[in-house]
């Protein structure tokens, strides 16, 4: 062994005992929750369809859904609550008793229904996920009525003024003080199903983000729905990108390409960040000229590492992020191209908050078709929206926001290299799947988050037709550190249909289709 390689194997061995002291802790906390199921595992069901009183058992009204304008918000006293109503808004019965068990939260909001008055048969769910700030900038997901506690509603400004203000002003202005925010799985509240969805207020976001500091540029969405929140920056780290590649030739835009050397070119061609390197993991099988072509293209800003080993990405990866003093990793698999031109710039400035650990691009297919908008744990990972289009009204504008997610897709991600260290890098016992979701959650369990952004978007050349094998010994691994999160996803909901790529409510109605898919309802 020579002196580099034997200085190279002391870091990695550091990643190792890392990787393996979060694995064992991981694995107790996961332990202690296999105590509470019961001690027996119940494979999982697909779910069939179910009546509504089984699907949310909470569902009852005995006030009908009012018309009044939602414009008029009264306020009601729940035990130390105080609840904020639009006067087209309804609260379901049982929900003082459901709400007051919550005691720890000062911030409350939950699912809702919503009916067409015309024909109460038609309804629709809107299911939310836990909190969320970065998502609540870009639209109140929250609902139009929120719980908050009294000493919060004073601290505020009271509930006279609070009354006065939009629904999403109100949310950020009583969220960004609450000590505890919290989503309940209860029916809070009802409406029609014309006013289900908040309006936006750019102006609330904008104030929002000079009195917590956030220097960004706040701009609404071409169709009104969303709040576009991009930081400012006020420095140009260094960024890594580390390829893996076995030099592989594949068509892209109908050109036989050799991906590695396509990625590279184009990422230098379309991206206006500088202050970039290049660190190719190249296998030994990898053909000369493939490597040649990505020697060209890459120039000075770029280095080549052998790897001599069965395939392993996780181990990949940490190869090269020890032989860097970026900054910052982005891991960019070898069949991408970028599309955002600033995407560098996009992805960093989320950074600028220092809670974000991991962040994540859209990724979509050759023909524009959604690749991944982010990781929905359903319960096993799924790549939300998958081979679907993207259609900003979907799931009341899932696809449209930035928003906190447990994991990101390492086709293209980008995260402090300090961090990746601190937690140990990807798991090589993960050698093909799972090591960028394992990686997710260790941060997480740092208290480090992950951001799925839309604002920014990546090509991923990878065959829509490619069948995902899940590797028996790669699931049992993720269920062992991991399987109080998988299951209970803090991003998901409890009552979204399992073992499907949608945010969609498992109460099998067309109009719950029709909401996860986008496209407006039907009259």
């Amino acid at each position: 062994m020579t002196e580099s390689e034997s200085e190279l194997l002391r870091p990695l061995e550091l990643l190792r005992v890392r990787d393996a002291e979060l694995g064992i802790a991981a694995q107790k906390i996961a332990d202690a929750y296999r105590a509470t199921q019961g001690g027996v595992a119940v494979p999982y069901e697909y779910p069939e369809s179910l009546h509504l009183i089984e699907f949310y058992p909470s569902f009852t009204y005995s006030t009908p859904i009012s018309e009044s304008p939602a414009t008029i918000v009264s306020t009601r006293s729940i035990g130390k609550y105080i609840a904020f109503m639009p006067g087209n808004s309804v609260l379901g019965d049982g929900v003082s008793k459901d709400v007051v068990k919550d005691s720890g939260a000062d911030f409350i909001y939950g699912d809702s229904f919503h009916v067409d008055l015309k024909d109460p048969s038609r309804f629709t769910h809107q299911l939310r996920p836990g909190w969320s700030p970065e998502r609540l900038r870009g639209h109140c997901y929250v609902g139009d009525v929120v719980l908050a506690s009294k000493k919060l509603v004073r601290h505020a400004g009271g509930k006279k003024y609070l009354a006065t203000l939009s629904s999403h002003d109100r949310a950020l202005r009583l969220s960004e003080i609450a000590e505890h925010p919290a989503h309940v799985a209860v029916l809070l509240y009802g409406t029609a199903m014309e006013t289900r969805t908040p309006k936006v207020d750019v102006e609330a976001v904008r104030d929002h983000c000079v009195r917590t500091g956030i220097d960004a540029q706040c701009s609404l969405s071409e169709d009104k729905q969303s709040v576009q929140v991009i930081r400012r920056q006020n420095s140009e780290p260094s960024v890594c990108v580390i390829m893996p590649t076995r030099g592989t030739s594949a068509t892209v835009f109908g050109e036989e390409k050799i991906l590695a050397a396509h990625a590279i070119e184009s990422f230098r061609r379309i991206s206006t960040y500088r202050n970039i390197e290049f660190l190719v993991v190249a296998d030994t099988a990898t053909p000369t000229d493939a490597l040649e072509e990505i020697k060209r293209v890459g120039g000075d800003s770029l280095r080549v590492i052998e790897y001599d080993k069965p395939f392993n990405f996780a181990e990949k990866i940490n190869i090269a992020a020890v032989q860097t003093q970026a900054d910052y990793l982005l891991f960019m698999n070898d069949d991408t191209q970028i599309e955002t031109t600033n995407i560098v710039e996009i992805l960093l400035s989320y950074f600028e908050d220092e809670s974000i650990g991991l962040v994540g691009p859209l990724l979509t297919y050759e023909d524009g078709l959604i690749q991944s908008a982010g990781h929905l744990l359903n319960p096993v990972p799924y790549d939300l929206y998958r081979g679907l289009p993207k259609k900003n009204d979907a799931a009341f504008g899932v696809l449209s926001v930035a928003r906190e997610v447990s994991c990101v897709i390492a086709a293209f991600s980008i995260t402090p290299r300090a961090l990746f260290m601190e937690v140990g890098g990807f798991c090589i016992d993960f050698p093909s799947d799972y090591n960028d979701v394992d990686y997710a959650l260790k941060l997480k369990m740092l208290g480090f988050k992950t951001i799925f952004t839309p604002h920014a978007s990546c090509i991923h050349f990878e065959s829509k037709t490619r069948v995902t094998d899940f590797e028996p010994q790669s699931i049992a691994l993720l269920g062992l550190r991991w399987q109080q999160i998988i299951e209970n996803d803090p991003y998901g909901n409890r009552y979204l249909q399992k073992f499907q790529p949608l945010w969609k409510s498992r109460h099998d109605d067309p109009l719950s289709v029709q909401e996860a898919m986008g496209g407006g309802l039907e009259p």
